[in-house]
């Protein structure tokens, strides 16, 4: 029986261990797609407590935590509904609010005891050991033990969120922003001198897809206010929409990202769009035909302006968010009530893909699907188009099992040492040894290869696919 989570965990062999050790295992991180506030990375404040640096903002902790009966008022009764964390004073003063914090890490540990098979129990375990140190696994016997150690590194400056980056060996990561954000905190970020983590935000233009979105008018209006030109037509606001693209390259961006939830795409001629986007501007109900036909011309159009503008297009397919109407009406949205969707797209983004390519062949694609019975279809399909990448474990893919299946349809329909590695996909400052779960991951998937004989044993090029692939290749692929 093998140690828990000893030096050698998941590595199966020698080959794996020689590959990990020497050659992945010190790589930087380049985290291309995150959902880490920026403003919380410039005012770098201390992360309070372990309840706090844990499970603010943990969607995959709090889906646990509620699958395991744990009452709300202990997951997300902290938050309130536009994201933000209650003050103490909220919560009834410090210490009412310092035994509530208690008491939710504890309704954690405990929960953590039953997930047996659940990535989470690896992640939660690899945080405690690679920021605080803690080697044995948490249980409710040292839960108080594990919080007051950890409660004392978290008051030390090294461990608020500029420290928890420098310790995972961060280079660079790219924040989630909206196109009329300011990018203040960006720019504050930028300016300052001593910080080694380059923060670039992200371009993620929701609302100017989503028209039939009640907030789709105002955010036009905004745009356009924003723009300081009358928009008359659609073409008006994908040239405004372009603006705003170089206004965030300026600041440093490099990356777009879009999510896809149905149908995105029907072909249509730019005056029935145009017609259909003045509609939607003016607030009147659309069809689910007029939203594939405005969202597919869109997507199009922005993909183009984004291969011209040097910016690599994200796209995450396949989630189905909100599910829980009641959870939305207690806690808000986006508090881990998603699941998947099983809708049939391949035929619609091999549309969109190829009316990009067509025009602009130098575009640069990642495509990531959250249903796993979608994996081969999105690998084949990003093979046939030149730097379209077929794209890491996202979300409910991101375990053991998951990762290993992305990384063998990766290496069977494409060119594996071309493969841009990891990302987060995170809200929380403690994720990053999600990085190392995934590398341990891709050097046993190598060596299994060179162990069946189905590879020949080259420790120096091996090593350096390896090294490519967990950090190099993501470099090279984005252009920083």
């Amino acid at each position: 029986m093998r140690a828990f989570l000893d030096e050698d965990f998941l590595l199966q062999g020698e080959a794996a261990r020689t590959l990990y050790h020497r050659y992945a295992e010190n790589e930087p991180v380049f985290d291309f797609h995150n959902h880490l506030p920026p403003q919380e990375i410039f005012e770098n404040k201390p992360m309070g407590n372990l309840a706090n640096a844990w499970l603010d903002h943990d969607h995959y902790k709090w889906r646990a935590m509620r699958a395991a009966g744990v009452d709300e008022a202990l997951i997300s009764g902290h938050i309130r509904k536009d994201g933000s964390v209650k003050s103490d004073a909220e919560r009834g003063g410090a210490e009412a609010a310092a035994k509530a914090d208690y008491e939710r890490y504890l309704a954690f540990v405990r929960t953590l005891q039953e997930c047996v098979g659940n990535p989470l129990y690896h992640w939660s375990h690899l945080e405690l050991r690679r920021y605080f140190g803690i080697t044995e696994p948490v249980t409710e016997a040292n839960a108080r033990a594990v919080w007051d150690t950890c409660n004392a590194l978290l008051a030390q400056p090294g461990y608020a969120p500029r420290g928890l980056l420098e310790k995972m060996n961060v280079r660079e990561l790219c924040t989630t922003d909206d196109p009329l954000d300011s990018l203040e905190w960006h720019k504050k970020i930028a300016a300052e001198q001593g910080f080694c983590v380059k923060v670039r935000p992200s371009f993620r233009p929701d609302l100017i897809l989503n028209a039939e979105s009640p907030a789709f008018p105002d955010y036009i209006l905004r745009l356009q206010e924003m723009d300081g030109r009358k928009f008359m037509t659609l073409e008006d606001m994908i040239a405004a929409v372009g603006r705003r693209m170089d206004f965030f390259k300026e600041n440093g961006s490099v990356v777009s990202d879009h999510s896809l939830e149905g149908d995105f795409y029907i072909p249509a001629a730019y005056d029935a769009v145009n017609y259909i986007f003045q509609k939607a501007w003016i607030g009147k109900p659309l069809s689910h035909e007029d939203l594939a036909k405005y969202k597919g011309w869109v997507l199009v159009e922005l993909g183009k302006l984004y291969a011209r503008k040097g910016f690599v297009m994200q796209l995450h397919i396949g989630a189905l968010r909100d599910n829980n109407a009641a959870m939305a009406a207690v806690a808000g949205k986006n508090i881990g009530e998603d699941s998947l969707q099983d809708f049939s797209y391949a035929a619609q983004i091999g549309a969109v893909l190829n009316a990009i390519y067509s025009t602009e062949p130098s575009a640069r694609t990642i495509l990531y699907n959250l249903n796993p019975a979608d994996n081969e279809a999105l690998a084949t399909m990003a093979a046939n188009f030149r730097n379209c990448q077929f794209g890491p474990a996202w979300w409910f893919n991101d375990h053991k099992d998951g990762i290993e299946e992305q990384i063998r349809v990766y290496a069977r329909t494409s060119v594996l040492g071309r493969y841009v590695g990891m990302l987060t996909d995170s809200r929380s400052f403690l994720s990053y040894p999600r990085h190392e779960y995934f590398r341990r991951i891709l050097c046993n998937f190598i060596a299994s290869q060179v162990e069946r004989g189905e590879f020949p044993w080259d420790e120096q090029v091996l090593g350096a696919l390896v090294r490519r692939i967990c950090y190099q290749n993501a470099v090279d692929f984005f252009g920083v």
